[in-house]
């Protein structure tokens, strides 16, 4: 995974974060800077790295809103309204320590939303950080004019967006404008069930330039938190020197608190303030790194969604809501999640960062890959669709019904396995008819994962820290070194699969009891075999104290840690090995630690789901916007367009993953397509050899129905390659696993359940916007 310095800096202090003094805003009109070589395709760019940055407390929230809608479909859990919010209630089977019925659990899954938005524009100074570019800026309207004159040269540009004057009233237009916008993509995506509302900053600007936010040597937590805080300072700032008092300024802020994003008190109730911005927005002046980064370069920022301050959590905030994050000036208004764009973003990216903001994960492989969900998904390359005018990302294409369902807003109809059912498809974006859905959804019996993880280092049993992102693991027990007079250790033998610099396991010693633990020895990190570690607690001699192994990951790639044959020396002399194969006798398990033979077995939940997708609502960008890069560096801007096809898209839901990443997994992925016609296009060169076609393109003939394909044309280096017009495949059958799956192109194919399921396209009506579908189960 290329992933830049996500954990959080050591001690940083919030404090440390404010930077005095702010300049007065720039005028609209500025120089323009040269543009720096964009390196390919945006969309492309995404899988080299994460947009959505680890944030445990939203990554809770959206485990537990997937397992209880996982729940709702089969029936295992029901909704409720409390304070006039919907929430799903999961209700625990156990009995508390009393031996009374636990509590049931709510999360938040509302029918309606209404919520606002603050977005603050910024400019950047001119004060410059140790070891970054001295280059001052940029501030707005300085982005190079893209050649619309398109004449056949090199420089022929018809994928740059650009303005003239991107000026306040242009982003209010775009986020809350009454035709086509950021409120009106989330209302038709929603079915009128969401309403943004909100409000934009004019350009105020912050101290620094943009190398010191976005430098890729500057640790994120280091750049991007001091960006948002700076950005909300200069804000502050701004207001204060028009005249407005504290007190105006939190009465305007308050608008923005409507919502208990965390369900702070724990009660299930949501639609209430919890003193931070509910939805919170920082624009920057100049390109975004993921599109180049124009004449910055590497050194712009990343669009991405993210959490500020996370590491304060428990320490700052809002009084009895301390989540961490960063207080606008003294209002007492406090901002925690956020997202951040750049000032030629199209409407694309923000619906996607927003579609994070609401709690939704990237679907492209963000370790590299390139799986097929491409221009499917807003959550993936569609949110740089287009109309096929002079630029791409201006006009996003929806999400899939696996997307809509996490958030409420998918009206589908659940398909009993084993019950032949016929279902009427219309328009993936029209609200439900009286007797069509948006959506089917087939949940398959449930089926047993076992993996094979290790081999105990002695006999059959060990200590597994679990396997994960956001991992906080402990095994902790009481040790007597009260006979210690000279030295004092503990040893024991560990197996490490822990992520080099970003995941670790620690030894920590207690004398309080466990309220406070101190770090003794060196962490372990690293991928190795089993090797014996030792932790030095000679300066605990004569006492008798806690000791605990904590298994520490961030949210970037899942690790683990094994722990076997622990024992303890004092004076030389080593105690009785404990070989766990006697059970946990005192050791005390917490977060995920558990005894382990080195296999584990999980129950998973898979699921299918089929929509109709047609050229209709934003999904006319299907039609227009997809497109490629054809011409190499010969017109490193152009590019060409082609139709992806309408018709019936069938999704897998595979219950073994957690992500997309199917160049860790081929084949399988947390929500994948099934491409109907999976064996891969190819490319014709220059030099008369052939190379695969990219798997965002791939794709475009993915549906089943009873209209054939388009033929298409597409060029690599300026050699065009004629794809011809394809038969129609009417039937998706998954008696075969690997009947959609290829290894010519493991990583944009996908193997099905073999479970006997098929989907037949049986009529289609209404040109393409209806299709009755017989499901079937042989």
């Amino acid at each position: 995974m290329n992933k830049r310095h996500w954990s959080a800096v050591s001690g940083l202090a919030v404090g440390a974060l404010v930077v005095a003094g702010f300049a007065a805003p720039m005028q609209a009109q500025a120089t323009p800077l040269a543009k720096a070589p964009v390196s390919g395709d945006p969309a492309a760019a995404q899988a080299s790295r994460p947009d959505n940055l680890p944030n445990p407390l939203a990554e809770a929230q959206t485990a537990e809103r997937k397992d209880a809608v996982a729940k709702l479909l089969k029936g295992e859990a029901t909704t409720k309204t409390i304070n006039g919010n919907r929430v799903i209630e999961v209700k625990d089977k156990g009995k508390d320590k009393n031996g009374k019925p636990k509590k049931s659990k709510y999360v938040n899954y509302p029918v309606n939303r209404e919520e606002d938005i603050f977005t603050i524009l910024t400019d950047f100074g001119d004060k410059t950080y140790p070891g970054q570019s001295t280059a001052a800026g940029p501030v707005h309207n300085q982005i190079a004019a893209p050649d619309r004159n398109w004449d056949g040269n090199s420089t022929d540009d018809n994928s740059t967006y650009w303005l003239k004057d991107f000026n306040r009233q242009h982003y209010m237009d775009m986020m809350f404008g009454d035709g086509e916008s950021f409120k009106d993509f989330y209302q038709k995506q929603s079915n009128g069930r969401f309403l943004a509302k909100g409000d934009v900053s004019d350009w105020v600007k912050v101290p620094y330039n943009e190398a010191r936010y976005g430098s890729n040597t500057v640790p994120q937590s280091n750049g991007y938190w001091a960006y948002i805080n700076d950005t909300a300072q200069a804000w502050y700032a701004d207001q204060k020197a028009q005249g407005k008092t504290t007190e105006q300024i939190r009465a305007y802020l308050q608008q923005f608190d409507k919502v208990d994003r965390y369900d702070s008190k724990g009660d299930g109730v949501y639609n209430r303030p919890d003193g931070y911005i509910d939805h919170f927005q920082a624009i920057h002046a100049g390109e975004g790194e993921e599109a180049g980064g124009g004449a910055q370069g590497t050194d712009a920022i990343w669009s991405h969604r993210w959490y500020v301050n996370s590491t304060g959590a428990g320490k700052v905030g809002p009084e009895g809501n301390k989540l961490g994050g960063i207080q606008i000036g003294d209002t007492g208004i406090w901002i925690g999640d956020y997202t951040t764009e750049p000032e030629n973003g199209g409407l694309g990216v923000f619906a996607h960062e927003f579609g994070h903001d609401l709690g939704l994960p990237d679907l492209y492989d963000t370790q590299g890959g390139d799986n097929s969900t491409a221009f499917w998904t807003l959550m993936s390359g569609g949110s740089w669709l287009n109309h096929g005018t002079d630029s791409i990302g201006t006009t996003p294409g929806y999400m899939g019904p696996w997307e809509k369902l996490q958030l409420g807003w998918l009206d589908h109809k659940v398909v009993p396995f084993g019950t032949d059912t016929t279902v009427k498809l219309s328009q993936a974006d029209l609200a439900t008819k009286s007797d069509s859905v948006q959506a089917l959804v087939v949940p398959l019996p449930e089926r047993t994962v076992t993996t094979k993880r290790n081999t105990p280092h002695s006999g059959k049993a060990e200590w597994w820290s679990g396997f994960g992102d956001n991992l906080n693991s402990t095994l902790s027990r009481p040790v007597d070194l009260t006979a210690a007079t000279t030295s004092a250790s503990i040893s024991a033998f560990v197996q490490g699969n822990l992520e080099q610099d970003y995941d670790y396991m620690y030894g920590e010693v207690s004398t309080d009891n466990g309220a406070t633990w101190t770090q003794v020895g060196t962490p372990v990190n690293g991928v190795f075999g089993w090797a014996q570690k030792s932790w030095d607690l000679s300066a605990y001699k004569g006492q008798n104290v806690q000791f605990r192994f904590r298994v520490a990951t961030d949210g970037g790639v899942s690790s683990e840690a094994f722990v076997d044959d622990i024992a303890v020396t004092t004076d030389g002399v080593t105690g009785k090995v404990d070989d766990v194969e006697s059970g946990a006798g005192a050791w005390v398990a917490k977060g995920g630690f558990a005894i382990s033979n080195g296999t584990t077995s999980k129950q998973v939940q898979d699921f299918y789901f089929a929509e109709n997708r047609t050229y209709s609502g934003y999904d006319k960008t299907l039609k227009t916007g997809p497109y490629n890069f054809g011409w190499g560096n010969s017109k490193p801007d152009w590019v060409e367009r082609f139709p992806y096809q309408n018709g019936m898209l069938v999704w897998f839901a595979n219950g073994e993953y957690g992500d997309n990443n199917t160049s860790a997994h081929p084949g399988g992925g947390e929500i994948l397509p099934v491409d109907a016609r999976p064996a891969p296009i190819m490319l014709n060169n220059v030099d008369g050899t052939r190379t695969m076609l990219g798997n965002r393109r791939q794709p475009f003939d993915a549906t089943f129905g009873q209209e054939k394909t388009d033929a298409v044309t597409f060029h690599r280096n300026g050699v065009a390659t004629k794809v011809p017009s394809q038969p129609a495949i009417p039937t998706f059958d998954d008696r075969d696993p690997n009947r959609y799956w290829t290894a010519d192109n493991p990583w944009a194919s996908t193997k099905v359940a073999g479970s006997g399921t098929t989907m037949t396209v049986a009529k289609t009506r209404q040109g393409g916007n209806e299709l009755e579908v017989k499901v079937q189960f042989k």
